[in-house]
């Protein structure tokens, strides 16, 4: 068998890596329009801005780079015909007997009227954490429009080059996608000034400041920061894509039996959580790629797991286990000088922990999670005091 993986990033290696380790007898053609080894993304917006080295965000051991069952192919793809099961790039063409879909996502788009691409970038790929550390020496002020994980992150991180750096939110208030306790202990630990509920005019290059409704705002230097949509064009152009991702079955594979998408793309019926969903994260990719391995090598079949996420925002260390609408309602477990943990709740079940610097906690929510059939209990929870000693409990 022949399989051509579409993009190179964390889902895409753990696929090559579970390959690899169940003896795989066919050959892999990989598509990396990069051009450049595999490579970590998460460290790019926390510490290897002050320790910018290749080396360090390796994905694959050279030993499984240079596999004779692998091929890297340094183009990027251009058109897929999966009845065919035809790979195009811009000069060659490539048959193999199966398509696989790994192409991930992509940082979403400001543009703000008088302000030049070189004064407005964005943080996905290793080019664009490359580029933003060339333009470090010349700003004093960075503004990051949007207050997500990643504008907390790069934060904390540009603050240790002396610059002064703000958050703006276009919502009342930031990290919206966590409780609101979770929010408030993490905004006043960061070193950001954080504006909330600001719209953006123009840039003025005179002023060499954002003219906002909150007024002028001094500026060198904006990052984008306002999520990231996926990579769905191939997909789409073949009719196996909605607007939301590309969906697939429970085995990864998509309506076209030829073509399997995993990783940040893939849009499938997670049986933990109880819907159908498009997660971006790097619990999902590697979940998603395991998945598709073991129908690849015809093995038993993988669990799901309980999502989660992390975030590392300077000395503060958010973990989240479990997966939470930003409707849904929290309670505040514990408040300690340096720790907190926050239950996300809906209709009196958990649906996600939200532990920061408590890994004990952390640890337990996943491993509870996953060994309840049923959601947990809130009451439960509140009752017990502790997350942990609610395992304990239920363990014994």
């Amino acid at each position: 068998m022949i399989l051509g993986i579409v993009g190179a990033g964390q889902a895409a290696c753990t696929l090559i890596l579970e390959l690899i380790r169940g003896n795989f007898r066919g050959q892999v053609l990989i598509f990396n329009g990069e051009a450049i080894p595999p490579y970590q993304r998460p460290p790019l917006s926390k510490d290897w801005l002050q320790n910018p080295s290749r080396d360090r965000l390796n994905l694959l051991p050279k030993i499984i780079e240079q596999d004779s069952r692998i091929t890297w192919i340094s183009r990027t793809v251009t058109s897929i015909d999966p009845g065919r099961g035809t790979i195009r790039t811009r000069d060659t063409a490539h048959t193999v007997d199966h398509i696989i879909l790994a192409t991930g996502t992509r940082a979403k788009k400001l543009e703000i009227p008088g302000l030049s691409a070189q004064q407005n970038v964005s943080l996905r790929t290793l080019n664009d954490a490359e580029n933003l550390r060339l333009n470090l020496a010349q700003a004093s002020t960075i503004n990051i429009v949007g207050a997500g994980f990643l504008a907390f992150e790069l934060a904390a991180s540009l603050s240790k080059f002396g610059i002064t750096v703000r958050i703006l939110a276009k919502g009342p208030r930031a990290l919206p996608q966590v409780g609101l306790d979770t929010a408030e202990y993490l905004s006043s630990r960061s070193d950001a000034l954080i504006m909330t509920e600001t719209r953006l005019i123009k840039f003025d290059r005179k002023a060499q400041s954002l003219l906002s409704n909150q007024g002028p705002i001094s500026c060198d230097l904006v990052i984008t920061a306002i999520g990231s949509e996926p990579n769905i064009e191939l997909a789409e152009a073949s009719g196996l894509a909605t607007t939301s991702g590309i969906p697939v079955d429970v085995n990864m594979q998509t309506n076209h039996p030829r073509v399997s998408a995993i990783g940040e793309v893939a849009e499938y019926h997670h049986t933990l959580i109880g819907k159908k969903l498009r997660i971006e994260s790097i619990a999902q990719a590697n979940e998603t790629a395991c998945i598709l391995a073991t129908h690849l090598l015809e093995q038993q079949s993988v669990r799901h797991k309980i999502p989660w996420f992390w975030s590392n925002q300077g000395s503060e260390k958010l973990q989240i286990a479990g997966f939470s609408e930003r409707s849904d309602d929290s309670f505040l477990l514990m408040d300690k000088p340096h720790q907190r943990v926050v239950l996300r709740h809906k209709d009196g079940r958990v649906t996600a922990v939200e532990a920061i610097n408590a890994a004990r906690e952390y640890m337990a929510a996943r491993r509870l999670f996953e060994s309840n059939e049923k959601s947990i209990s809130l009451n439960t929870v509140q009752q017990a005091g502790s997350i942990f000693s609610l395992l304990q409990s239920s363990s014994s």
